[in-house]
């Protein structure tokens, strides 16, 4: 493993004589509210309201991805951007699944003096943040109240001093100790890969947020080690003009992974309307359309309060659900339902615990994974036409 060029040694040698870095497997997912303003600031809900009723949200995008000639044509225009639903269900499923590949970015400054401490978060101006690149699945581990992991954490040597952090973080003190934080697309022997910290194209544009030939946070006063390249020196040939090697950063084939991931989630959900089947006599319609409509309503006062949100409930009745009461846990749940659709199973004993939309459980679902489930199988989400046996977790934090 080496750098790309002289101009990335030099990049590198400056960064490390200017930053701190820290790396964290469990960054709290709390601190997307404190980055983004976000009103709710010890719960998910106002990026709960964002995933289901915007304009690109869950409700409305879902419903129009029953149609494939829709999602062709959104495939060709090839656009990335950081609300659309396609992107954020991908990132969520692949933090469920624990497969990100690169690490997330985010820098600090603090202005008050203070600590701070990720066991008790403050959620005043006393320290600033930026996330980027990761926003996305920032956003995705504070949907799923999921702290994300493969995090590095930076500081402007100038502004760090003891106590910076409350918590003992991991230092990262030297170029040799990040490369092992990316995972290349394909294996390969690590020795040949070349890593390329240096956009090609920015380098002194400092308002679209370079400095230094690459990524630049003007608010934490930081550079940030965003891998632009990450090549295979082995698959160089000069004989047919392949001077780099094959780019083996997971990111480029970014767009077409989430558009993959999207296809049959729409189908499977509207060729059967979606069942819970459960082994209570309460009146689990009535509850789960009381949290829609309590969502519903803060959805409301949040357009009310705060300029530039806009949500949309039209498509919402569009997503119903049948109750099916049965003694016990089906053992077959996807021959019960005809092996159509998505099933959700709901034990008696953990409804009123359940604080989500129940099509939010649909977050835990893709065309090649048959079931998510919580720990301790109280609640569970089927793909009734998967003939696999991949399965998930849900998180205990995530219906709570």
């Amino acid at each position: 493993m080496k750098l790309k060029d002289k101009s990335n040694e030099k990049f590198v040698k400056y960064f490390f004589e200017n930053h701190r870095v820290f790396f964290s497997n469990d960054f709290p997912w709390k601190l997307f509210n404190a980055e983004n303003s976000k009103s709710q600031k010890d719960t998910n809900l106002h990026t709960r309201i964002e995933y289901l009723f915007s304009k690109n949200g869950f409700f409305n995008e879902t419903y129009k991805e029953r149609d494939l000639k829709y999602i062709e044509q959104e495939r060709k225009k090839r656009l990335d951007y950081c609300f659309y639903h396609r992107q954020r269900r991908y990132i969520t499923q692949e933090l469920i699944d624990d497969n990100f590949h690169n690490p997330t970015h985010h820098s600090f400054i603090i202005n008050d003096g203070n600590s701070i401490d990720f066991d008790n978060l403050r959620f005043d101006d006393g320290f600033q943040m930026i996330t980027h690149p990761g926003h996305t699945r920032f956003q995705s581990s504070c949907f799923l109240k999921k702290n994300l992991n493969k995090c590095l954490i930076y500081v402007n040597k100038d502004e760090y001093y003891e106590g910076f952090f409350k918590q003992d973080l991991l230092e990262v003190k030297n170029i040799e100790e990040v490369y092992k934080y990316w995972k290349p697309l394909t294996p390969t022997n690590r020795e040949n890969l070349s890593f390329d910290f240096l956009s090609p194209k920015y380098f002194h544009m400092e308002d679209r947020g370079f400095k230094n030939g690459t990524k630049y946070h003007k608010q934490t006063k930081c550079n940030i080690l965003k891998l632009w390249e990450l090549n295979d020196i082995s698959t160089i040939d000069k004989s047919i003009h392949k001077i780099k090697g094959d780019n083996l950063l997971h990111s480029r084939w970014y767009i077409d992974e989430f558009f993959n991931s999207s296809e049959q989630i729409a189908e499977i959900m509207f060729e059967k309307k979606l069942t819970i089947y459960t082994d209570t006599k309460d009146d689990v319609s009535l509850y789960f359309n009381l949290i829609r409509n309590k969502l519903i309503r803060s959805a409301e006062l949040l357009m009310k309060k705060r300029e530039g949100n806009n949500f949309y409930f039209d498509k919402i009745n569009k997503f119903t659900f049948d109750v099916v009461v049965v003694d016990k846990k089906p053992n077959d749940i996807s021959e019960l339902n005809g092996n159509k659709g998505f099933a959700i199973w709901i034990d008696k004993s953990i409804l009123y615990d359940i604080k989500r939309e129940i099509y939010e459980f649909t977050f835990f679902t893709r065309k090649d994974v048959k079931s998510a489930e919580t720990e301790d199988g109280k609640i569970s989400i089927t793909n009734c036409r998967n003939t696999g046996n991949k399965k998930w977790k849900i998180n205990k934090e995530f219906y709570l």
